[in-house]
């Protein structure tokens, strides 16, 4: 969601988060982490007090909000994926330690 009005950098800011989101979507967590420098560099800039400014900010905030699930929701499935293979890992040493040696 762009706004035409707002400040050219904060229209390119809430582009790169929605290139953010659509790159966390994809699994393409170094292209988020490249996005998230430029957009960061955006958003730290002053801009003047306007409500224009506000609504792209609000856009922002909410933005960075989706993304923070999308990354809590990747990150869950990593340690379950972990938690699967070191059960996996362990059931296969208890089967090789009961297995007598040829």
């Amino acid at each position: 969601m762009t706004s035409d009005s707002c400040h050219p950098d904060l229209d390119h800011a809430l582009q790169l988060a929605g290139q953010m989101m659509e790159a966390a979507t994809a699994g393409d967590w170094s292209r988020v982490a490249t996005l998230q420098t430029k957009c960061d560099a955006l958003v730290r800039r002053a801009y003047p007090h306007s409500d224009a400014t506000h609504k792209a900010l609000l856009a922002l905030q909410s933005q960075h909000e989706q993304l923070s699930a999308r990354v809590a929701q990747a990150r869950d499935g990593i340690a379950q994926e972990i938690a699967r293979h070191t059960h996996n890992h362990r059931a296969l040493n208890a089967y090789l330690d009961s297995s007598p040696t040829p």
